[in-house]
């Protein structure tokens, strides 16, 4: 004759009603975690710069104090300029001030638009304060307008076809998914 051998329980502990609300309770707070994550990462700034013509649009993550420039070669003095921005918010740039080598046609000189100063490696550079909703301006070779932002370069000449209208401008990262 065998001997009696009991036989192990093998069902779970925690079976039943609890562990169906436990594992749904996890989902949940899960859930909640990623949408939260997702919320913050669609709400932060971006410096959009958007084509007119279908062509890909193109961002770069910033946040409110971030400087960045564009520089472009004088249509008629054949000279580079640089104009500084500071992202302030959503659809708020401030124009700090310009850079560039020769007085020409277009550029900014007189006091009323701000202090005006030259360096002695031959700039003249002009501070001021003026807020701008976007940037507009189109592309084109001969300007080879660029903009600099966090140590990288974005060509836009080469980005977008020649005479492509760009408006760059601050706007929540949602926003430019659109």
């Amino acid at each position: 004759m065998k001997p009696f051998v009991k036989v192990k329980d093998r069902t779970p502990e925690s079976a039943g009603f609890r562990s169906f609300l436990k594992s749904k309770l996890i989902f949940l707070i899960s859930l909640v975690f990623l949408c939260v994550l997702f919320m913050i990462y669609a709400n932060q700034l971006v410096v959009s710069i958007n084509p007119d013509n279908g062509q890909k649009k193109e961002t770069f993550a910033t946040r409110a104090g971030d400087v960045w420039y564009l520089e472009f070669t004088h249509s008629v003095q054949k000279t580079p300029v640089q104009e500084f921005f500071v992202v302030r918010g959503e659809n708020d740039l401030l124009m700090k001030g310009t850079r560039y080598r020769s007085l020409g046609v277009g550029l900014p000189f007189l006091p009323s638009e701000g202090k005006f100063t030259s360096t002695a490696d031959g700039y003249f550079i002009l501070e001021m304060n003026r807020a701008f909703k976007s940037v507009r301006m189109r592309t084109g070779l001969e300007a080879s307008p660029k903009l600099h932002h966090d140590g990288i370069d974005y060509p836009l000449y080469e980005l977008y076809t020649p005479g492509t209208l760009i408006e760059i401008k601050v706007e929540k990262r949602y926003r430019s998914w659109f």
